[in-house]
C-alpha cells in the first residue's frame, strides 16, 4: 500500500456525502451558520489541533485563518455558547451515519480489511466519570460521581463499533459486553470475539455457542467435565508455556449442564509463573494460535489510552445524552482517519501520526501562502536591487 496524504484521507468522507446526510437527517433545517458539515470539520480539526478542547477553544479555532481557509468557511463569528447549544441539539445520528459510512467504505476495506481470513474482534469497555452535580445521566458507582460506559470493538486497529451505556445494570460487564459481542460481524471470514474476564457466566458462553458466535476469553474457576485431551504441537509461545489443551463441558457439581463443547487451554506465564486459563469455542486453530490471538487483545488497551490522552475522550464537552453521542462518534471518526494515515505512512505511534497528519493537512495552506506572497516579495526585492544598482 502506497503512502496516502492527509488530504486524500479526509477525502474518504467527501463534502457531498456530508451534505447529503445532512439533508437525510434534517440537521440543517433552519440553520444558517453551524451546519452539520461545519460542525464535523470543526471538531475534526479541533481534536487534531491539540490534546484538550473546550467550547471556547473551538470558538477560537473557528475564527482562525487556518480553519477558515482550509474548510472554505465564509463567516467568522460564532459564540462558544452557540456551539454548546448546537452540539446538545443536533441529531447525533448524522455523525453516526458518517461513522458507519467510513468503516464500510471501499478505501477502508482496501487498507484495513482486505484478504483477512480471521476477523479478530477485540472488545472491551472504558468508563468516563464526572461529578453528579454536572452530569445527570449515567450510573451511580462512586460517591458524588456519575459514570458513563463505552463498550468498543476494535478491528485491525480501528474502532468499528461503539455503544454508550448509561443504565445502572450495564455497570457490570456481564451485561454490557454481550450486547456488543452479539451486535455484528463481517461476512466471508472467521469472526472471533476476544475479550477479558468481564464475562464469567456459563450461560453467556453457552448462548454464544448456540448462536454461532466464536470467542476467546480468559476464565476463572469453573467446574468442567473433560471430554478429550488434545495433542499440543507447539508448547511454547513468546510468553507462555502451554500446559494442556482440552475439550470440555460445563458442569455444576457432578451434573453436566449443556451438550455444548468448549475448549480449555491452560498455560503458565514464563515470567510470573501465573497459571492462565483460556476458554474458546474455536476448534480449528492450534493452542498457541488461540493464546496469541488473545494476547493481541492488548491493542484495545492502547487504543483507550490513545483516545483519552490524545483525543480528549475523557473530557465531556457536552453533558446531554445527545451531545455526548455526537462527540463520541466524532472522536471515533478522527481515530479511524488517524489510524488510516498511520497505517499507510508506516508511522510509529498515534501521537506522532496526529502531528504529521495535521502538518500534512496544513501543507497546502503554506503552499497557497507562498504562491500568493512570492510576487509581492519579488516586486519589493526588485525595487531594492534597482536602488542598490543605481547607487
Amino acid at each position: 500500500m502506497d503512502s496516502v496524504n492527509a488530504k486524500e484521507i479526509m477525502g474518504i468522507i467527501p463534502d457531498e456525502l456530508l451534505d447529503r446526510l445532512a439533508i437525510e437527517n434534517k440537521v440543517d433545517y433552519s440553520v444558517k451558520k453551524l451546519k452539520g458539515r461545519t460542525i464535523f470539520q470543526l471538531f475534526v480539526y479541533g481534536i487534531l489541533s491539540g490534546k484538550m478542547i473546550s467550547l471556547r477553544i473551538l470558538e477560537a479555532i473557528f475564527k482562525s485563518d487556518k480553519f477558515q481557509k482550509l474548510f472554505d468557511v465564509t463567516y467568522d463569528k460564532v459564540r462558544h455558547s452557540s456551539l454548546g447549544i448546537r452540539i446538545n441539539n443536533v441529531d447525533y445520528h448524522y455523525f453516526e451515519n458518517i461513522f458507519k459510512y467510513l468503516i464500510t467504505s471501499d478505501k477502508v476495506n482496501e487498507i484495513i480489511f482486505s484478504n483477512k481470513k480471521i476477523n479478530a474482534r477485540k472488545i472491551d469497555s472504558t468508563l468516563v466519570l464526572l461529578s453528579s452535580k454536572l452530569l445527570k445521566v449515567g450510573m451511580d458507582d462512586n460517591p458524588n460521581k456519575k459514570s458513563l460506559k463505552y463498550s468498543v470493538e476494535i478491528n485491525q486497529g480501528i474502532p468499528v463499533n461503539i455503544i454508550l451505556f448509561k443504565d445502572q445494570k450495564f455497570l457490570s460487564e456481564e451485561n454490557a459486553l454481550p450486547v456488543i459481542v452479539k451486535d455484528k460481524t463481517l461476512k466471508n471470514t472467521l469472526n472471533i470475539a476476544i475479550f477479558d474476564r468481564g464475562i464469567q457466566k456459563k450461560q453467556t458462553f453457552i448462548d454464544f455457542s448456540k448462536n454461532k458466535i466464536f470467542f476467546i476469553s480468559r476464565v476463572t474457576k469453573h467446574c468442567f467435565e473433560i471430554v478429550k485431551e488434545l495433542e499440543i504441537k507447539n508448547k511454547q509461545t513468546t510468553t507462555l508455556n502451554i500446559i494442556s489443551d482440552q475439550i470440555v463441558n460445563f458442569k455444576i457439581g457432578d451434573e453436566k449442564i449443556t451438550n455444548e463443547e468448549f475448549r480449555l487451554v491452560i498455560g503458565e506465564n514464563k515470567k510470573t509463573k501465573e497459571i492462565i486459563s483460556f476458554i474458546t469455542n474455536v476448534f480449528s486453530l492450534s493452542a498457541d494460535e488461540i493464546t496469541d490471538l488473545y494476547k493481541s487483545r492488548w491493542e484495545i488497551e492502547t487504543f483507550f489510552k490513545f483516545i483519552k490522552q490524545d483525543l480528549n475522550f475523557s473530557h465531556l464537552l457536552s453533558r446531554s445524552e445527545n451531545g455526548i453521542k455526537v462527540v463520541m462518534y466524532l472522536t471515533m471518526i478522527v481515530a479511524i482517519l488517524l489510524t488510516l494515515y498511520k497505517r499507510t505512512n508506516k508511522t510509529m505511534g498515534w501521537a506522532v501520526a496526529k502531528i504529521m497528519f495535521l502538518n500534512d493537512l496544513e501543507k497546502d495552506l503554506m503552499n497557497d501562502w507562498h504562491f500568493e506572497m512570492t510576487p509581492a516579495f519579488e516586486t519589493k526585492n526588485s525595487h531594492f536591487l534597482a536602488k542598490v544598482r543605481d547607487g
